[in-house]
C-alpha cells in the first residue's frame, strides 16, 4: 500500500482503498466518563479537551525537581541508546518546556526539554494514543510504552501504567515490570492562575521509588 491520499476519522485511504487505523483522537471526556469529567476543574478540562489543529503547538513553561535512585539513574542511561525516553540527569531546580502538540495519528504529544545545569538542553518526548477499542497508550522514541488507567481524584487527573511494551510493527510485545523503572504514576494538578502542578513517580517491585519529577508550570499567554 503506497500513496497515503488522505485520512477521515479513523479510517486511512490508500489509492482508492480503506484500511482501518488501529488508533482514534484521543477523547479524555469519553474516557472518563461525564460526572469524572464534570468534576475537573474549567483549567484542566480545557487543557485537555480543546487541543490544538495539527501543526500549532501549546508551549507550558515552568521548573521541575528531577531525582533518582540509582537504579533510575542506570535505567535512564541505558534508554538512552533507543532516543532518551526518560531524563538522564537529576536537578533541584531544572528549567523546563512542554510543547504539547497533535500528531499525524491523532496522538497527543508532550515534549519536555529540560535545561539542566552546566549540560545541553535534553528533550524527552513521549505521545498518548487512543486505540480503535479505547485503550489509552503512551509510547515514547524507541517504541517503548505503556497502558494507562486515567482518573479524577480530588479534582485532579491521574495517570497509572497498567503494563509495559514493546512496539514490533503492529505487535505489542509485554515487557516485565521487573525489567522496567517500574510502575509509573503521573498527576496533574491545577494550582490556579493559570497554572498548573505536574508530577510523575515511578515505583519498581524491588527497588522501590526509581524517579521522581514534581514541577510547577503556566498556561501560555
Amino acid at each position: 500500500m503506497e500513496g497515503v491520499l488522505g485520512k477521515m476519522g479513523t479510517h486511512t485511504l490508500f489509492r482508492g482503498k480503506e484500511c482501518v487505523s488501529p488508533f482514534r483522537p484521543i477523547d479524555f471526556p469519553a474516557l472518563l466518563g461525564p460526572e469524572a469529567w464534570a468534576h475537573l476543574p474549567a483549567a484542566v478540562q480545557h487543557r485537555f479537551a480543546a487541543h490544538p489543529a495539527l501543526g500549532l503547538n501549546t508551549v507550558y513553561d515552568g521548573r521541575m525537581v528531577v531525582e533518582a535512585s540509582w537504579f533510575g539513574r542506570l535505567v535512564s542511561q541505558v534508554c538512552r541508546l533507543i532516543g532518551t525516553p526518560l531524563a538522564p540527569w537529576t536537578g533541584a531546580d531544572v528549567p523546563t518546556s512542554v510543547d504539547v502538540h497533535l500528531d499525524t495519528r491523532g496522538g497527543l504529544v508532550w515534549a519536555r526539554t529540560y535545561s539542566f545545569d552546566r549540560r545541553s538542553p535534553v528533550l524527552v518526548s513521549s505521545t498518548k494514543l487512543m486505540t480503535a477499542d479505547g485503550e489509552l497508550l503512551e509510547v515514547v522514541r524507541g517504541g517503548l510504552g505503556m497502558a494507562l488507567t486515567v482518573s479524577v481524584e480530588d479534582g485532579a487527573l491521574h495517570f497509572r501504567s497498567r503494563r509495559y511494551f514493546a512496539s514490533l510493527g503492529s505487535l505489542r510485545l509485554p515487557i516485565p515490570d521487573l525489567l522496567t523503572p517500574g510502575r509509573a504514576h503521573v498527576v496533574h494538578a491545577d494550582v490556579g492562575g493559570g497554572r498548573f502542578r505536574f508530577t510523575m513517580d515511578f515505583h519498581h517491585p524491588w527497588f522501590g521509588r526509581t524517579l521522581f519529577q514534581d514541577g510547577v508550570f503556566a498556561d501560555p499567554g
